[in-house]
């Protein structure tokens, strides 16, 4: 292997240096007279069989190669023959200071094995660096007469007239280099070699050894016999055994042992009818697959199936299927879990998040799945409902379990939620697909009726489209500049002049023409465009009141969106920069002071000190609170046309709206009807104190070229 495994090795010549010319004489002779024989056909196979593993390389105890396999070869760009009986300083790069090699030297010459990493030189110049394991080989006499240098990958060696080490010693010493377990077996199925740390592995103990080699039977049978392979008849599991072994294939496979390791096993036959076992120890490699496994699958968060792990067992439901329902998927979120994010900090969205979790969990069956899709989305396999009231039962169990509280620390909330519901495979024959509507249904019910559950019908997907159509529309508009605003003239009721305008967008679409507000602003708000689309008509609103006479103020809606932007005070100042801020007034919702009562305060008492004026829109509509009125600086409070289409005869809607009026006086504000179409609502608000009114019986919203013709005359 480049990089990590071994490549070849430099030059070992421990005594060089120090030697004599007399005894390197004495020791050219000694070797000489102690040449072994030629190497045998196992330590040939073994070479071989390590070939997989990465290089070997053998040199005499003067530094001569005496084999290369052919990865060393092909490493070091050399001819075999070019290296054969050539010193390994062929491969020497200079990178090594003299200090290395003497310490290298040091450790052979005792007899010892050498780990290090070295870097070398091809043939054609190329630096490589090597992870070297250098083991010496010694004599009969018990002298160093070569060395055995193993890398990652073995080959055979190749046959030389050189004087070489004996053969025993070297398959020895290339088995306890070998980075794994390693066992030999001869054709008879004798054992001829195991390296110590096969015996490691296999926990087998010294008693084995003592009347010399076990053969194959005897350790299928000790293994047998003390439960490696499981429960079962012994002969049994040592007749299984041999059928396997004695086919004479190479094999390779995982076992997992008694004691929790799992090795990899593999088993490559020889030429001469034996075969070699090796046995790696892979238990850390199985736990890291397991553990990225669970990344992959599981949400690090809550534990939960994530999408992925939900899509796959939807997938595998939906191929199981055998007729009628496979299976229901509910689709939910969370009510306000992005305000419990930003007011009560992440860490207790996150404990949050677990607790809905958990909860989800205790109110299905062991067979379905709950699942955390993403953020604060989570989604439930219900497996085989046999009915709709299945289903639905499932879905109101869901939304009981959220009226109760959660107990998080110090904080007890309460949180909604909604429920969309496709059916596979019927509303749809894979994972995505069903996720998909589902989700279209949890739209839905969201829009009609939060707090609610609603199945996936096919026209969502028309009302998907559309809604996708305006939400892409709106990018282009934005950049693109295709709104325009419209102006409805706000009157004195006594007077009938204008005093004001109510500023309200218009989106003119290159193909549906104009489309109203109410169309696409509920969008933007989903979506976060709002904040953009309300930046620009606050410009552009104050750019045209620029235009108008001096008396006369421009109102202008501020989403929740916009109030929540830190910056909401720099942005109303530069937009307003042509015109005195007393003549803005900005208009708000009861529903934005309920988000966050304190910074809304804040922000608002900011602006009026600068002049700026705020107007109270539908007051009476929504969850009204005369304490909104009390704390929050308002100069005037608008009343919704609801109270005043009712005017001539729903004597109920006659008080609220006389009640509103009054209260409004009394706390100093500027009462606005909104929706005056008659002549006889107009004289009922002017005689109950009403102050100001809009509606199409004086003028509907107009362009800004239009509206300049109004300011003359009474309406």
């Amino acid at each position: 292997m480049r990089g990590s495994a071994a490549k070849g090795v430099t030059a070992f010549k421990p005594s060089e240096r120090t030697q004599t010319a007399a005894a390197k004489k004495a020791a050219r002779k000694a070797k000489t007279a102690a040449a072994p024989p030629s190497l045998s056909g196992h330590v040939k196979a073994l070479a071989s069989a390590l070939d997989p593993f990465g290089c070997v390389s053998i040199t005499d105890n003067e530094g001569r190669i005496i084999h290369v396999n052919d990865a060393f070869v092909r490493i070091s760009r050399y001819a075999r023959d070019a290296l054969l009986g050539q010193n390994h300083s062929i491969l020497s790069s200079g990178h090594h200071s003299r200090a290395f090699w003497s310490a290298a030297y040091e450790v052979l010459n005792r007899g010892e094995t050498w780990h290090s990493r070295i870097q070398n030189r091809a043939k054609d110049g190329t630096l490589y660096w090597v992870d070297a394991t250098i083991r010496p080989l010694k004599g009969r006499s018990g002298r160093i007469i070569g060395f055995v240098s193993l890398q990652a990958e073995t080959a055979a060696p190749v046959e030389t007239h050189v004087a070489r080490p004996n053969n025993d010693v070297l398959l020895q010493a290339v088995a306890e280099s070998f980075p794994g377990g390693l066992t030999v077996f001869d054709r008879d199925l004798h054992m001829v070699l195991i390296n110590e740390r096969q015996k490691q592995l296999l926990e087998y103990p010294d008693d084995l050894f003592k009347r010399g080699l076990p053969t194959l039977e005897d350790l299928y049978r000790f293994n047998a016999e003390r439960g490696e392979y499981g429960p079962g008849e012994t002969e049994k599991q040592i007749r299984s055994r041999f059928d396997l072994t004695t086919k004479g294939e190479a094999q390779a496979f995982e076992r997992r042992r008694p004691n929790g390791t799992c090795l990899e096993v593999r088993s490559t036959p020889l030429t001469d009818g034996g075969f070699i076992v090796s046995h790696f120890d892979i238990t850390e490699r199985k736990r890291d697959q397991e553990t990225i496994g669970r990344l992959e699958h599981q949400d690090a968060l809550t534990g939960l199936p994530n999408r992925t792990l939900f899509q796959e067992r939807v997938r595998s439901a939906l191929a199981q299927a055998k007729g009628g329902w496979a299976l229901a998927i509910h689709c939910l979120d969370l009510d306000r879990f992005k305000s419990i994010n930003d007011t009560l900090g992440h860490h207790v969205g996150d404990a949050l998040l677990f607790a809905v979790g958990e909860r989800l969990k205790s109110e299905v069956r062991d067979t379905d799945t709950v699942a955390r899709i993403s953020g604060d989305e989570f989604a439930i396999i219900q497996m085989a409902p046999q009915s709709i009231e299945e289903v639905e039962s499932l879905a109101k169990r869901i939304l009981s379990a959220f009226s109760e509280p959660f107990e998080l620390g110090d904080n007890t909330l309460t949180v909604g939620t909604s429920i969309g519901i496709a059916v596979g495979p019927s509303d749809g024959n894979d994972a995505e697909k069903l996720l998909t509507n589902a989700d279209m249904a949890l739209y839905r019910t969201k829009s009609v009726r939060r707090g609610s559950f609603g199945f996936f019908e096919h026209s969502m997907h028309e009302r998907l489209q559309k809604r996708h159509q305006i939400i892409m529309g709106l990018h282009e508009a934005i950049a693109n500049s295709k709104f325009e605003l419209h102006y409805q003239p706000i009157v004195n009721v006594k007077t009938r002049r204008i005093v004001g305008c109510e500023a309200l967008i218009r989106w003119s679409h290159p193909v549906r023409g104009i489309i109203p507000a109410s169309e696409f602003i509920p969008i933007a708000e989903e979506c976060g465009l709002i904040g953009q689309i309300g930046d620009w008509v606050l410009k552009r609103a104050c750019a045209e009141a620029s235009l108008w006479p001096d008396d006369i103020w421009v109102a202008v809606n501020i989403s929740p969106a916009q109030f929540r932007e830190p910056d909401l005070v720099e942005k109303v100042t530069n937009a307003a920069k042509n015109i005195p801020l007393s003549r803005v007034i900005l208009e708000i919702t009861e529903t934005l002071l309920m988000k966050d009562r304190d910074a809304a305060s804040a922000t608002l008492e900011t602006l009026r000190k600068m002049g700026v004026r705020f107007s109270i829109d539908d007051f009476g509509t929504g969850f009204s609170s005369l304490s909104y009125l009390q704390d929050f600086p308002f100069d005037k409070i608008k009343i919704d046309r609801s109270f005043v289409s009712a005017v001539a005869n729903i004597k109920r809607s006659a008080t609220l709206r006389r009640s509103i009026i009054q209260l409004g006086y009394n706390l100093g504000m500027t009462s606005v009807a909104e929706g005056v179409e008659t002549e006889q609502q107009l004289e009922r608000l002017r005689a109950e104190g009403c102050v100001e009114a809009q509606g199409f019986l004086f003028s509907r919203a107009v362009p800004a070229a239009k509206l300049r013709t109004l300011f003359a005359n009474p309406l």
